[in-house]
């Protein structure tokens, strides 16, 4: 019961710390931000939960749901409007049948990229600020890509089972882990960008490229380590609990984390 439920909220718990690394990065402070946390959290809890079968998931998700809206009222109207991109992705890649985002090949990892690179960090930030974070946007969508195709990968037999046409089923899955290498490389390049345009020092440079590096190795050892997909899925979203961390562990060493 307890390992479900950790396993039900943890997506949100990993999307809140995608947003905190946005303001780790940019030297922003992490207090004030208790209603879009919450919202962030509440919102992934109930997109990712609310198909659950068994009703008291569901019943779980939908709670979730109305804590993101109650954390919806109290935040600006730019960050609401700015909802509204990811949230037409979101309903074309659950809501729009045959043609949906995710029945597409490649679409279906690119949106899911997408969504979760502007929420975490376009989200936190005004508009003004957006330029600065444009290349931060990019190392945070080949992030989660990668993320993505390792996802499908934990699905394969299953979409094999039903006909259903993923990038991961077209390439198979060598080819897919030389995609997700290839998405890596270029997410450390984008830090080595971020570190000369002097978006963020060193530090953040070094702890990106080294938790980059340890994506690698471990999506592998997930993928044939571990058997149950659940828990697979799991750890892969941890590996985003654990950028977090190695950023802010990076920044603590240099002596700059403020709360």
């Amino acid at each position: 019961m307890l390992s479900v439920l950790l396993r039900l909220i943890w997506i949100g718990c990993c999307a809140v710390c995608m947003l905190m690394q946005t303001l780790v990065l940019l030297d922003k402070p992490l207090s004030g931000q208790g209603w879009l946390f919450g919202f962030l959290f509440g919102s992934t809890v109930c997109g990712y939960q609310f198909f659950r079968r068994e009703p008291w998931q569901r019943a779980l998700a939908y709670a979730a749901g109305v804590g993101a809206l109650i954390s919806l009222w109290h935040l600006p109207q730019q960050t609401v409007l700015l909802l509204a991109a990811p949230g037409v992705v979101w309903v074309l890649y659950y809501f729009a049948g045959e043609k949906s985002l995710r029945r597409a090949r490649v679409l279906k990892p690119v949106s899911i990229a997408f969504v979760w690179a502007w929420v975490t960090v376009w989200l936190p930030l005004d508009l003004v600020e957006w330029p600065e974070a444009t290349l931060i946007f990019a190392g945070r969508a080949l992030f989660i890509f990668a993320l993505a195709l390792a996802y499908d990968l934990t699905d394969l037999h299953y979409d094999q089972r039903y006909q259903l046409q993923t990038l991961v089923r077209h390439l198979g899955e060598q080819k897919t882990f030389q995609w997700i290498d290839r998405s890596l490389i270029v997410a450390g390049l984008v830090c080595i960008f971020n570190y000369f345009y002097r978006i963020y020092g060193g530090w953040a440079m070094s702890a990106l490229i080294g938790s980059l590096g340890c994506t690698a190795w471990a999506l592998r050892v997930i993928q044939t380590r571990l058997k149950q997909a659940y828990w697979q899925k799991f750890w892969i979203d941890a590996l985003m609990v654990v950028q977090f961390l190695w950023v802010l562990a990076g920044k603590w060493l240099m002596g700059e984390f403020v709360l």
